[in-house]
Formats: structure tokens, C-alpha cells, sequence
């Protein structure tokens, strides 16, 4: 029971840990002077899921490599119990293998049979284009032979952060 509730309890502590990530610093009011000298600029290179953060001095922070893992574990679980049954990342079976899935145009895994509404699909394979697909893949393609939804949010996102892992 108390494994249960730590798992329920896991995703929204980091979902609210990381929305306090690249929020905006307070700035002393014009007329007072700074009491101490501003922060460095700093750049984000990566996406949020990847919690990758350089300053200008070069310092890397890797504050958000713990939740970025437990969510690509957590994908894995959900890919397995949900899409393990018709996919696989190497073997084509009754859908096309995953590996690599992440930047690759839309019905073009070599050796696989496609239907005709995926074969005129012209688009390629993002977190956004497979978070919608995930969500209703016959709205994207009618007449897709894919009639599965991943209808939960929090599970779309963790599939796809392990997707992008193995991609």
C-alpha cells in the first residue's frame, strides 16, 4: 500500500518541483539600488524534460536528471502494459518497431505494411505529433488500422520521454 501511494504521489511532486524551473527572477525596483550584483544570464539548451541548465560561466546543472529518468522508466512501464501487445522498438509486429521513432517521417519503418491512411501521412514523428496520435490516431489518419488511445496525459508524456530515449 505504501509503495502504491508513493507512486500516485511521485508524478505531481515533480510536475510542481519542475514548475518552479526557468521561472522569472525578481528585479529591484528602478529607483533602489541593488543591493547585490544581478545573476548571470544563463541558457536553457534543452527541454524541460531533459533538466539540462548552462549559465554563461558554463556551470552545467543536472538538477532534473532524477525526474527526467523516473519518467523515462516510468514510459517504459506504461510502453510495455500498453503498446507491448502490437509493438515493439526493433521487431516489426503488428505495428512497426519504435526505435529510432522520434524524428522519423511518418510511415517509412522499412519492411513494414502500412495502411493507406498512414502511407498519405505527411508528417514527421515529434513529441507533439505523437502526444496528438497517442491521444486519437484516427483524427490524425482516418481509417488508420491503430484504434488504441492513450487517453491519460501524465501517461502520453512518460511514453514519449521513453521514446525519445531510444530514439
Amino acid at each position: 500500500m505504501t509503495h502504491a501511494l508513493l507512486r500516485l504521489c511521485a508524478l505531481p511532486s515533480a510536475l510542481w518541483l519542475l514548475a518552479g524551473c526557468g521561472a522569472p527572477q525578481a528585479s529591484p525596483a528602478l529607483n533602489e539600488p541593488a543591493s547585490e550584483p544581478p545573476p548571470a544570464a544563463s541558457t536553457d539548451i534543452n527541454p524541460p524534460s531533459m533538466a539540462i541548465h548552462i549559465s554563461d560561466q558554463g556551470e552545467v546543472s543536472e538538477a532534473g536528471t532524477h525526474e527526467a529518468g523516473a519518467l523515462i522508466e516510468r514510459g517504459e512501464r506504461v510502453y510495455q502494459r500498453q503498446c507491448g501487445a502490437c509493438h515493439s522498438l526493433d521487431q516489426n509486429r503488428v505495428g512497426p518497431m519504435h526505435r529510432g521513432v522520434v524524428g522519423r517521417a511518418a510511415g517509412t519503418v522499412p519492411g513494414y505494411r502500412y495502411s493507406r491512411a498512414l502511407q498519405g501521412l505527411d508528417l514527421v514523428w515529434t513529441a507533439e505529433t505523437l502526444d496528438a496520435w497517442l491521444q486519437n490516431p484516427s483524427q490524425m489518419a482516418r481509417g488508420t488500422a491503430m484504434g488504441f488511445r492513450l487517453q491519460d496525459a501524465a501517461d502520453r508524456a512518460a511514453v514519449i520521454a521513453y521514446l525519445e530515449s531510444v530514439s
